[in-house]
């Protein structure tokens, strides 16, 4: 069957159209070539990424000396991240490093001035979780406890610093309390399962309770 032709209204229309439709698409075609002309576009291929910067060695103990002056005031934060970034940082290092990383200390601390800090840190983390277990509701404390309770029993203990019996385990006990504190005076938030995950290596490294849940917060 034979196409019916279009009315006569609707060829003019068609008619009165097409001039316009060449100019958009002869101005899309203009527009897309001068793009491609002024970001140097082989058509077609986006451009080649830059290359990566060459890695480096694990941060020593001598590197980061470079980045303290005097007194041990850290000098040069954003570089020190960049080298830990891309060659990350010595096995027994880690313990200090990870306190700057993580923005334990307010910058421009001598080394006398971040062991005070710490003291004073650490008071501080006692206190809260004190008042803050003793502040909630007995049925709060309990859904919050079990929760992390949960994740604790299991987080890591292929690894030689959880491992052992559950019972009296001080490590498992310090990750309990460190999230239990962290759950109940977040209480918007709570507790997530897989913080245990986040806060365990955290201890492990640091082996202090506060200085843990200074750096997980």
């Amino acid at each position: 069957v034979a196409a019916a032709e279009p009315l006569p209204e609707r060829r003019s229309l068609l008619a009165a159209a097409l001039p316009f439709t060449q100019a958009l698409l002869a101005q899309v075609g203009r527009t897309l070539a001068r793009a491609q002309a002024a970001l140097a576009w082989p058509e077609g291929s986006p451009p080649s990424p830059p290359p990566p910067p060459p890695p480096c060695a694990p941060l020593s103990d001598a590197d980061l000396r470079t980045y303290l002056g005097p007194g041990g005031r850290l000098l040069r934060p954003h570089d020190l991240r960049l080298h830990v970034y891309h060659g990350g940082v010595e096995p027994g290092l880690r313990k200090v490093v990870w306190r700057y990383l993580l923005n334990v200390f307010p910058a421009g601390l001598s080394g006398q001035e971040r062991l005070a800090h710490l003291r004073r840190k650490a008071g501080e983390y006692a206190a809260l979780k004190v008042l803050l277990a003793a502040r909630a509701a007995p049925a709060e404390l309990a859904l919050v406890g079990a929760a992390v309770r949960k994740d604790v029993v299991r987080t890591d203990r292929g690894h030689p610093y959880f491992g052992g019996p559950e019972e009296g385990h001080p490590h498992l006990a310090a990750l309990q309390a460190l999230l239990t504190t962290f759950a109940l005076g977040h209480p918007r938030l709570s507790y997530c399962q897989g913080m245990s995950d986040v806060a365990a290596p955290l201890l492990a490294v640091l082996d202090d309770e506060a200085q843990a849940f200074l750096c997980f917060c």
